[in-house]
């Protein structure tokens, strides 16, 4: 399916206005590196590589989602603003919401982590309104609440702001890509010797931002030049969920299974890319891998205990594709690779390792019990 791609929406001048405008109230992460990371790209590829991490897990509300999250309610002229979600981006535009002065309303699953509901309602104090745990739950009530507020206030005072994922074909709104873009705009200013960003894939906001901003020719005063020439935009993804990987493929945007359960412990990549995120990606985005779930469990883990930093598994296939052989084979001249480290959300207590840890003493439990019983 071709879909026509306005650059109006998107582009690497309202990139950097996102990113001044935003700039008050987000974090400028850091960029650091790790050197038993590096070790494991060198080793990998077979020849001396050096990764630079992007530290958006240290972001405010835990991810970058907060960028885009306050571009798009700063440009907003209504009161009240409304979402649906029960992750980082509920959390973000609850938070958002506090800092500019405007009411939030976040639609989330009755199903959603208790610690999650409590971070949006308590500690960011958007009004919450449970629904059924699917997708056509959320929409709908979502809808219902716009239209209440509407009816309430006026026309104009509210309006939803939808977190970037392709559940039907309008969701995605550019004033969000624009400020997820500004992570390229800071760490290219920070790291400006890059040869490649690799960036985890859900909906493709974040993604899709970084590209357009880090492959253009961006104004400086009267002159034209390119922000970095020679510069790779690599995406990540699960094999379990591939959306931008087979659309990349096929020429074409495929989704993920539509009323299919997709089991990965990466489930803040998990949707698919939609009409925004497609083209910038099937254009800028210069190649995107697939890692196993084992991939994923084993760079998570490997960034806790090494680097010493809590990323979420969503984060981990970013650097599972960073650190493996697959990228160097296809791209064998990258040197100096930047990694965007995307969240750090995390359940402490139901990490895949100690999920089978569990299993496992669970398994040996019933084992032993089954023994006792024949003697």
């Amino acid at each position: 399916m071709a879909i026509a791609f306005d650059s109006s929406l998107v582009s690497a001048e309202l990139v950097k206005e996102a990113c001044s405008r935003i700039e008050p109230y987000v974090h400028r992460t850091r960029v650091f590196t790790c050197d038993q990371l590096s070790q494991l790209a060198t080793d990998a590829s077979g020849s001396s590589r050096k990764l630079f991490l992007k530290a958006e897990h240290e972001q405010k509300v835990g991810a970058f989602k907060i960028r885009g999250a306050i571009n798009a309610i700063s440009l907003s002229t209504a009161d009240y603003v409304v979402t649906q979600s029960s992750g980082n981006h509920a959390q973000a535009i609850a938070l958002g919401c506090k800092l500019l002065g405007k009411t939030a309303v976040v639609v989330m699953p009755e199903d959603s982590p208790a610690v999650k509901v409590s971070a949006v309602r308590d500690t960011y104090g958007a009004e919450v309104r449970l629904c059924k745990p699917t997708q056509e739950a959320r929409e709908a009530m979502s809808a219902e609440v716009v239209q209440e507020l509407r009816t309430k206030h006026g026309a104009d005072k509210a309006e939803e702001i939808h977190p970037n994922q392709a559940v039907w074909w309008t969701l995605q709104d550019p004033r969000v890509v624009n400020g997820q873009g500004s992570v390229a705009v800071e760490l290219l200013e920070q790291q400006p010797d890059l040869d490649a960003i690799v960036v985890s894939i859900g909906g493709g906001g974040l993604i899709a931002g970084i590209a357009t901003y880090a492959t253009s020719l961006v104004h400086h005063g009267s002159a034209v030049k390119s922000v970095n020439p020679k510069i790779k935009v690599i995406g990540a993804e699960p094999e379990a969920a591939k959306s931008a990987y087979m659309s990349k493929k096929a020429g074409m945007l495929v989704k993920n299974p539509p009323n299919t359960a997709i089991h990965t412990i990466a489930d803040s990549v998990k949707s698919s890319l939609g009409p925004t995120t497609y083209p910038i990606v099937q254009e800028l985005v210069d190649a995107v891998f697939i890692v196993s779930e084992q991939e994923i469990e084993d760079a998570t883990k490997f960034v806790m205990e090494r680097a010493k930093q809590v990323i979420e598994p969503g984060c981990g296939v970013a650097v599972a594709v960073a650190t493996s052989k697959q990228l160097y084979e296809q791209f064998p001249d990258l040197r100096n690779i930047g990694v965007i480290m995307c969240g750090g959300n995390v359940d402490l207590t139901q990490l895949p390792w100690m999920r089978t840890k569990r299993q496992l003493e669970e398994n040996g439990s019933e084992q032993s019990l089954k023994a006792t019983k024949t003697q």
